[in-house]
């Protein structure tokens, strides 16, 4: 072995560790934040060890807040978590720091079993742009991003140990067992790790394609990927066992989705529209955000010209990818791997409860930055045959300075995480055309006595994108709140034009209606309210109040309409905190 891999083994993963804290430890002093409040911060879960085994059992957002997904080993995680920290942020966006590092460490592991021994340098440029990469800032500055980082080091591990043995010879029982362990892990930490049979696969496929005839490979292997098969189908009849009511993606689908009643095509269009924004996000992450949604990202209803560049360019990267195989492995299965791990989030295999999030991009970005250090690879060898001293400094320089930016952007972007109040604001300004970050900064608002601005936010927020029936509910109950039906009607009659079984604001409509006399109208959402399990005892009064007002006209009483605007506001606690979780969720 020559001076030079010695000493690049001595550095390699310090270096890169130290660019990981680099790049995120101005997020150790982060508040809770978006999500943060509801999974962590206000749930009763988080404030005892005691009876932990019950997490296998509950779902990832509490019930009272909506009771979306499964992720047992993210929420132990974080009860730890609370325990050592007593409750602050602190001990969260410690442990997230701590993560991030352990996982870009693995990345450098990888790519060093990915590159030829002459080019185990490569594996540091890759794991280095990984570790600066301003991407990852959502899934680290946030503590929810934690179930990514956790996921992250499941599979980067489960790969290297993979390939190390493969490399060698035939997969050892010891390695099999120790994969398929994280593999669990991987899955209850959240259910994306689910993908990494398709990693190894792809492994096989790409990485190892001449050792053997895939036949005798097939023969071979089948025990063990059917071992993964059943951990697999383990953890799916779990959670649909817990998640009893949820769909098989165990979210909610993204509201736009359901109001604008999009067709799975129109899902797979629209995802086929996000692709450029994929690309862009890990080759030239200038301009970051915490929302995207309508309108700035089109919902798609039929195929038009704005889905175009995005179908070229997916074709054209899969095009690469085969034509590649051969002469360029690790291009091949960079592209695999990033198609692999972004199946479950991308909307084209099932509804997710976004169109886009940073923190998805995570995982993913591993195969991102292989591409990306094998081009410096192709580069780096024409300008050595060309022996020009000069050349190869200023290429050093230049990666320097790439990595010095990556470490401020990643660094200062953390800050915006610093408590809601900033980062409902930057979402405003960094996507002023999507209607998700004005709706945010409104309820964000409303929660803090700030009534004017809030009504200012969820105006724009109606203005750009009026069919999330989330948001004209929540404008509603806002006028409700301080007397004012008059407003408030048309925003209740849009809400339910919207989704005729929206689950929320019934019996409140109903005592607007009376209070504006419409009497008829009052009546029969009353009978729709306790149709549906609403409240009986303030519906009855509605009624009552609607047949006296009817009986005296027919009587020629004259009488004044009845407002009973006192009993309005009372909606069930449990219920005002479902409405707050879909205003603040973005979901998975």
């Amino acid at each position: 072995m020559s001076e030079r891999p010695q000493r690049l083994g001595t550095w390699a993963m310090p270096a890169i560790a130290m660019l990981a804290i680099a790049a995120s430890i101005t997020g150790i002093v982060n508040q809770f934040t978006y999500d943060d409040r509801y999974i962590v911060e206000m749930n009763p879960l988080m404030k005892s060890l005691a009876g932990w085994w019950r997490t296998f059992g509950a779902s990832y957002w509490p019930k009272d807040w909506g009771g979306d997904g499964y992720r047992p080993l993210t929420i132990l995680a974080f009860k730890i978590e609370y325990a050592l920290g007593s409750g602050s942020p602190f001990a969260f966006h410690a442990a997230n720091i701590a993560f991030y590092a352990i996982a870009c460490v693995l990345v450098y592991g990888l790519a060093r079993r990915v590159f030829a021994p002459e080019h185990h340098w490569a594996a540091w440029v890759a794991a280095a742009l990984f570790a600066v990469h301003p991407t990852h800032v959502e899934a680290v500055a946030g503590v929810v991003g934690q179930s990514e980082l956790l996921v992250g080091i499941a599979l980067l591990a489960a790969t290297l140990l993979y390939l190390g043995d493969r490399q060698r010879g035939p997969l050892r029982p010891s390695t099999a067992a120790w994969i398929a362990a994280l593999y669990a892990l991987g899955c209850f930490a959240k259910e994306h790790a689910i993908v990494l049979p398709g990693l190894l696969a792809a492994v096989e496929v790409i990485l190892l394609a001449d050792r053997e005839p895939m036949r005798e490979r097939i023969a071979r292997l089948r025990p063990f990927y059917l071992v993964l098969v059943l951990v697999a189908v383990s953890f799916v009849a779990v959670r649909s066992w817990v998640l009893a009511d949820h769909s098989i993606g165990g979210f909610q689908p993204f509201t736009p989705f359901n109001t604008l009643r999009i067709t799975n095509t129109d899902r797979m269009l629209t995802a086929l529209g996000v692709v450029p924004d994929w690309v862009r996000l890990f080759y030239w992450p200038i301009h970051l955000s915490s929302e995207y949604g309508p309108p700035d990202v089109e919902i798609a209803q039929g195929f038009s010209v704005s889905q175009i560049p995005g179908l070229a360019l997916l074709v054209a990267i899969i095009a690469l990818g085969f034509i590649l195989r051969r002469r360029q492995p690790v291009i091949s299965f960079g592209i695999a791997w990033v198609i692999i791990t972004l199946l479950p989030s991308s909307n084209f295999v099932l509804p997710a409860g976004i169109v886009l999030a940073e923190r998805t991009l995570f995982l993913p970005s591993v195969g991102a930055m292989l591409i990306a250090a094998t081009i410096v690879v192709i580069v780096a060898e024409r300008w050595n045959a060309a022996a020009r001293s000069d050349v190869t400094l200023a290429a050093r320089v230049a990666f320097a300075a790439i990595l010095a930016a990556g470490v401020w952007r990643s660094a200062s972007r953390s800050t915006v995480w610093r408590n809601n109040d900033r980062l409902f604001r930057q979402a405003v300004v960094d996507s002023p055309d999507a209607y998700r970050a004005h709706y945010m900064l409104g309820a964000w608002h409303f929660e803090n006595k700030r009534k004017r601005e809030g009504e200012v936010e969820y105006r724009r927020a109606l203005k750009l994108f009026p069919y999330d029936p989330f948001l004209s509910y929540n404008m509603a109950e806002e006028y409700h709140r301080i007397g004012l039906c008059a407003p408030a009607l048309p925003l209740y009659r849009w809400t339910f034009g919207l989704d005729a079984n929206f689950p929320l604001g019934r019996g409140n409509f109903a005592w607007c209606l009376v209070n504006e006399g419409y009497y008829d109208e009052a009546r029969s959402r009353a009978f729709e309210t306790i149709r549906v399990g609403g409240d009986l005892r303030g519906m009855r009064r509605v009624i009552f109040i609607t047949d006296s007002v009817r009986a005296a006209e027919r009587g020629l009483v004259k009488r004044s309409p009845v407002a009973h605007l006192e009993n309005a506001g009372k909606v069930p606690e449990s219920v005002q905190k479902t409405a707050t979780q879909a205003a603040v969720s973005r979901g998975e």
